[in-house]
């Protein structure tokens, strides 16, 4: 996909990216909702293709073949959404804003949008990690070594929003008021 092929003008398309745990599925769900926007969470997307869980795909096949059907999903998710001229959410698994090819395609052809949380909200909402299949041993130290290794993708993106203190209503605010200037 060529940068010339489509109208880059008016991005029509929303991208929340950020850690597990930051809300980008609940958040994306509202916005689209709010907005009337067609709304698409990756990970989903991912397991009813592949008729699996994440956890499991990542267990049986490791996560380099997860992470070239993320890429491979992504990608065609965008081209869809363009040729359809749809509006659209979509929600990213966490580490998939790590892949150069992947954030080229987002950065290029949607409004990505960094939902940044303070870790100890993260550790919270994460519980205990098994659905998780990126934590591995304990749980803070897990969050903190994906953090430090995403957190120079993450700061590429269009926007970001800090979560920390903000209630749901003021989260959603934040980000319709970002997609809306």
């Amino acid at each position: 996909m060529k940068q010339n092929d489509l109208s880059l003008n008016n991005k029509k398309i929303i991208t929340l990216i950020g850690m597990m745990g930051t809300g980008k599925s609940k958040f994306g769900r509202l916005v689209a909702e709010k907005l009337n926007y067609e709304f698409y969470d990756t990970d989903t997307l991912i397991e009813n293709s592949q008729k699996n869980t994440i956890r499991t795909i990542f267990n049986e096949n490791g996560e380099d073949y997860f992470r070239k059907i993320e890429k491979n999903t992504i990608k065609k998710l965008i081209i869809n959404t363009i040729k359809h001229e749809e509006k659209a959410v979509l929600s990213l698994g966490g580490g998939a804003f790590d892949n150069e090819d992947t954030r080229g395609i987002l950065l290029s052809y949607t409004h990505v949008i960094w939902l940044n949380t303070p870790i100890d909200t993260l550790i919270k909402r994460v519980g205990d990690g098994s659905k998780r299949p990126m934590i591995k041993g304990d749980i803070k130290t897990s969050i903190n070594n994906l953090l430090s290794k995403r957190i120079k993708f993450y700061s590429l993106c269009h926007n970001q929003i800090d979560t920390d203190g903000l209630n749901q209503n003021q989260i959603l605010d934040k980000i319709i008021m970002t997609i809306s200037c």
